[in-house]
């Protein structure tokens, strides 16, 4: 059984505080990072973990601009800086400078040395493809130095998502609640799919469950906004009402939604044997 326990949403001028300092940044290290981690020190490492990592994507998205201007700007500051007697850390020296992420100036400086995007995306995910040794040694630095960008962070965040759907799929199966899992569901042929869809639903504090989605990240009013188009309505139009887990915890204001306590519940843990009523089938 999971130890976790139950926190409360986060309050929104809490979260608007950690916004504002993380727009005050002037680089994406991980020292730029430890100092926000430091400030809110009594807020769960996973869940200021999230929040950084979700606004240094959304950051990154606003500042990426495909231009063969900006490429070769990153190529000529690279091949000035790599020539000089201390190679150590160039990439990451200068995505600091620019106030960008590693693996965003990897992928516009790749964009000067190939005209293929394929390319470029092969090189960001396998840096011995690189023929100039020199910048095959760069790019792994600067990738592996970045955890919230690029295709290191993704497979982080995927591994991440799959721990924690094994954790949920463990709590139902200890409890003795059977349910099919998204490869199960795709089989009977849907095509978008909770997590895990009970075979017999239960109630959590009165309120029917008939389905359970684990995001292992912060939930906030963009990317909740995102699921609940993309996903949970049409959840709830095919199963009924359902359950939400957002691991690393969520916006107070979320609970305020038309959507909560009608369409499904927000939780950040899978809730105790105490607050379930399962229900049985009479044969």
């Amino acid at each position: 059984m999971l130890s976790q326990i139950e926190s409360k949403p986060m309050p929104y001028k809490l979260y608007l505080a950690i916004v504002d300092d993380f727009n005050k940044l002037t680089s994406f290290s991980r020292k730029a990072e430890n100092m926000i981690r430091k400030k809110y020190k009594d807020i769960p490492s996973t869940t200021i973990g999230s929040i950084i990592s979700m606004l240094v994507q959304r950051s990154m998205k606003l500042s990426y601009r495909k231009s063969p201007v900006i490429s070769s700007r990153y190529y000529d500051l690279y091949e000035n800086l790599i020539k000089k007697e201390d190679k150590s850390e160039v990439i990451i020296q200068l995505a600091d400078s620019q106030g960008i992420s590693p693996a965003l100036f990897i992928r516009s400086l790749l964009q000067n040395v190939h005209t293929d995007s394929t390319m470029v995306k092969k090189c960001l995910k396998d840096s011995t493809i690189i023929e100039n040794k020199d910048l095959a040694y760069q790019v792994f630095l600067g990738i592996m130095h970045d955890n919230q960008y690029g295709p290191y962070a993704d497979i982080i965040k995927q591994s991440i998502g799959l721990e924690y759907e094994l954790r949920l799929e463990q709590e139902l199966k200890a409890m003795n609640i059977t349910f099919s899992d998204e490869s199960i569901l795709r089989l009977r042929g849907y095509d978008k799919t909770p997590d895990f869809k009970l075979d017999v639903p239960i109630a959590i504090d009165g309120f029917v469950v008939n389905w359970i989605e684990s995001k292992a990240l912060f939930g906030d009013e963009e990317n909740h906004l995102g699921y609940l188009k993309e996903q949970l309505i049409c959840y709830w139009n095919r199963f009924g009402p359902g359950l939400v887990i957002y691991w690393f915890g969520y916006l107070e204001t979320l609970e305020n939604t038309s959507e909560v306590n009608s369409m499904f519940i927000l939780r950040t843990k899978f809730p105790s044997k105490d607050t379930i009523t399962q229900y049985k089938i009479d044969m």
